[in-house]
């Protein structure tokens, strides 16, 4: 063994002195020794990386090896590392690995790992999986060190060569816990997001933009009971597809828009189609943020469809009472409690020898004498107080057909447009010819 630590002791000294390199013949021409024998010298300190190999054509020509070696390393890493012989006993080790099961390196040099004795439960299981992961020979391995602060490895066996050529294994454990808790932080993220997204009450669609092309890479369940398509279809479905025909146009605009203001969110109404052919009105807010060279969307799908009805409905409400109060023969009004006209049609206007405009908008002491606009007035409060329901008939001094005046009978009801929403007084004056005989006038 002496002999043969020496040759290779030799053979280095000679690569020291020759830079450039040697070839084998020239090595055991300096040694001595036929090309044979020298060859297989050069093939150990090879294997433990202590020289350099070059060919040229036929040639080969061995150099000094730059690398530095393991020992000098042990002790500037980080990492966790030991050194196993053939026999798996530890013969090399690093000061981290010896803080890790909390021992001194000769409590532990010449020991194989399942032969460390300690009294640590943690350490115990930490240094049984790492038994485990060497004896099945595993490339690349994970073990985990339990205990107040966990910490996670990342395990790699290195096939090693000592100089006298025998055989070891160096393992070299890496901590990954901060990327560990990382993953696990995002995971949660993801979770987190997509429970949120998941009980939204608007679809949403997260897409990225590359050199023109579009591709999903999300979207939330509510987006399928939005539309009525399964995830899978979702994911070719482009969301202007989901338009009439003669609404596409208005949403590609609305995207081109955003495409040309970045950061801004676009929001365009119209009505669309479900999978069952089932008539949807929706909002989609499209907004485009830049993510690393590429572009992100972010579009949000919100079902209008019974706003949209109830919109359509309160509408044609409005305009069959705007028809009413044109067309009817009678005077009608709707004023506010604080006495000022919501609306009046043509015939009351006719009344007060005024048109709509003038009356509209404005207070009743606006529009007629003081006195009149008082008996008028009176008794709003009262109404509006009570029940709805409640129709009250009042025989007041006031304009009549023809332009004189006179008693006549006005009815009177409260109207709201819903709960918490204003209260207003809808009246008609009765026709002159109305006659109430249990209707007692005011007095003046």
């Amino acid at each position: 063994m002496l002999r043969l630590t020496d040759v290779l002791a030799h053979i280095k000294d000679l690569l020291r002195n020759h830079p450039q390199g040697m070839s084998v013949t020239e090595i055991a021409s300096a040694l001595g020794r036929n090309k044979h024998s020298t060859g297989r010298y050069l093939d150990i300190l090879h294997a433990a990386g202590h020289v350099d190999l070059r060919t040229f054509g036929m040639a080969k020509v061995f150099t000094l090896s730059s690398r530095v070696p393991l020992s000098a390393l042990l002790s500037y890493t980080t990492d966790l590392v030991l050194v196993l012989d053939r026999d798996m006993r530890i013969i090399q080790g690093n000061e981290p690995f010896f803080e890790m099961v909390g021992m001194l390196g000769k409590e532990i040099l010449q020991k194989r790992i399942d032969q460390i004795t300690t009294h640590n439960d943690d350490t115990k299981t930490f240094l049984a999986e790492l038994m485990d992961a060497v004896s099945n020979k595993k490339e690349t391995f994970e073990v985990t060190r339990n205990g107040v602060h966990r910490r996670s490895f990342r395990g790699k066996i290195i096939p090693t060569v000592f100089d006298d050529g025998s055989s070891a294994d160096t393992i070299i454990l890496e901590d990954v816990t901060l990327e560990r808790e990382a993953v696990h932080s995002l995971k949660e993220s993801e979770e987190f997001f997509r429970t949120v997204s998941d009980h939204l009450s608007d679809g949403l669609i997260v897409s990225e933009f590359e050199n023109g092309k579009r591709k999903v890479i999300f979207h939330n369940l509510r987006l399928c009971e939005i539309t009525g398509y399964s995830q899978n279809e979702i994911n070719l479905i482009n969301p202007e597809d989901l338009a009439l025909p003669e609404e596409k146009k208005r949403f590609l605009k609305a995207v081109s828009e955003a495409e040309h203001d970045p950061g801004s969110m676009k929001e365009i109404r119209f009505w669309a189609e479900r999978k069952d052919g089932m008539p949807i009105f929706l909002s989609i807010r499209v907004k485009l943020v830049p993510y690393g060279n590429n572009v992100r969307g972010y579009i949000l799908i919100t079902d209008m469809t019974r706003w949209k009805k109830q919109e359509e409905a309160q509408l044609l409400q409005a305009t069959l009472i705007e028809r009413l109060m044109t067309n009817f023969a009678h005077p009608l009004f709707i004023i506010g409690t604080d006495g000022i006209f919501f609306t009046a049609n043509p015939a009351f206007c006719d009344l007060l020898h005024a048109s709509q405009e003038e009356v509209v908008g404005k207070h009743a002491n606006e529009v007629m004498p003081e006195k009149i606009a008082r008996e008028f007035l009176k008794g709003n409060d009262e109404l509006v107080k009570n029940s709805p329901n409640i129709h009250t008939h009042d025989l007041i001094p006031f304009f009549r057909q023809g332009g004189e005046m006179g008693d006549v009978i006005i009815e009177k009801s409260s109207v709201s447009a819903g709960e918490n929403a204003p209260t207003y007084i809808f009246g008609i004056v009765m026709p002159d010819d109305t006659f109430f005989p249990d209707i007692q006038k005011r007095s003046k």
